[in-house]
């Protein structure tokens, strides 16, 4: 949803994304930078879903804004607004939440550094920064980048969606071992559905100049990562689950892991429906692609067959440190989690019980909402309440807890 506001607000005209269910708060923040760029956007409720309707600037470009582009608690929107704004041959500041603030952003801002861009830090934290473009100012000829694409592929996302607005075409070198890749394909594919050609030529990205051409509605599919909370729910409640809005292979973005999955972890899954099973085994999973799992997984597999996860390493830039975090976490609830060369490795059929004291969430709403469902078995008392909003704003209602 995120790209996809994006792409429409500099395509020439009016899309309509069509939503089966309520936004999060990571989406909201996204509408809230598109507007404060001068992009149209309203919302209308329908019996299919929630229609959001953007009226796109085009080449005409956006509008300096009058106020600092907030972009909340969404490092997704974060990075992709950087280089939107870079468009502009005006100075831009652009802030977050304390969360947001304190992220690294480092091989966004460098690379944006590279194509003349003028970027600053105002604080002795991340965020603010100040932006001043355009990239590439007066090139006609192709030009060349590098980015970092060790932490996180959401620099390369958003170098994708701005081609749009370049004035010559690029060539994109990534540096690091690369990850999150299903992310940066599906960037790729939704530009080279609406009109662009980019192309990985093994060495680079080749990112030539595009102007979007999107349908007049778009249907926007599930989260299938939030599928991670109802088997831990599953797990916990040995309750019967029906999934909504499953989308599908080629939108799960490595999450229809969950699914594949799925016996390794005592479930059953039939159509629409995720059962408990009491067959299970040890399992080894790798979340190089979907990293979002990692905690809901750890408590899954603690407290089913177990197992060890590998691709991990980029989870320590999310929110929080994910890797540590999650064992500080689980481990209030009395599940053991050891990080070893890399991997987390889980025993199966733990115990859990009721942590005695607080639990810090660390502002991190993937945290939060593993503590709640395992607080909604064992009890215990949560610092953090309404970080699931970010993503999922019925999440308490849904469980009977709001």
């Amino acid at each position: 949803m995120i790209r996809m506001l994006a792409i429409a607000s500099i395509h020439d005209g009016t899309t309509n994304l069509l939503v089966r269910g309520k936004l999060g708060l990571d989406i909201e923040s996204m509408i809230s930078c598109l507007i404060t760029l001068g992009v149209g956007i309203e919302r209308v409720s329908t019996d299919d879903g929630l229609v959001i309707t953007v009226d796109g600037v085009g080449k005409n470009g956006f509008t300096k804004p009058n106020s600092e582009v907030n972009c909340g608690n969404s490092g997704t929107a974060l990075r992709i607004i950087l280089g939107l704004v870079a468009s502009l041959n005006e100075q831009v500041t652009v802030s977050g939440d304390d969360s947001l603030s304190i992220r690294d952003n480092n091989s966004m801002l460098e690379s944006l550094s590279q194509s003349g861009v003028y970027t600053e830090k105002i604080s002795d934290i991340n965020l603010p920064v100040t932006i001043r473009g355009p990239w590439f100012e007066g090139q006609k000829n192709e030009q060349n980048i590098s980015v970092d694409c060790s932490k996180s592929s959401q620099p390369l996302t958003s170098w994708m969606i701005a081609s749009a607005l370049f004035p010559c075409d690029v060539k994109l070198y990534p540096t690091g071992k690369m990850v999150s890749n299903q992310h940066y394909q599906l960037t790729q594919n939704l530009c080279n559905k609406f009109g662009a050609n980019i192309s990985n030529q093994g060495e680079y990205f080749s990112l030539p100049k595009w102007s979007p051409k999107l349908d007049t509605q778009l249907l926007i599919p599930g989260d299938a990562s939030m599928v991670g909370f109802a088997i831990l729910l599953t797990k916990l409640h040995n309750c019967q689950t029906q999934i909504y809005n499953w989308p599908a292979s080629k939108d799960t973005l490595g999450n229809d892991m969950l699914q594949i999955m799925s016996s390794a972890m005592g479930i059953k899954w039939v159509g629409d429906k995720i059962v408990n099973d009491e067959l299970f085994e040890y399992a080894i999973y790798d979340l190089t692609d979907c990293n979002d799992l990692i905690t809901p997984l750890s408590a899954i597999l603690a407290l089913s067959g177990g197992g060890k996860i590998n691709g991990i390493s980029h989870t320590i830039y999310k929110e929080s440190n994910r890797i540590e975090k999650t064992i500080e976490v689980l481990g209030c609830f009395g599940l053991k989690v050891k990080f070893e060369n890399n991997s987390l490795l889980i025993d199966g059929q733990q115990s859990p019980n009721a942590p005695t004291s607080p639990v810090n969430c660390y502002n991190d709403h993937r945290l939060y909402m593993t503590a709640v469902l395992l607080a909604s078995k064992f009890g215990g008392d949560l610092i953090g309440r309404g970080l699931h909003s970010v993503a999922d704003m019925d999440f308490l209602q849904r469980l009977g807890l709001e």
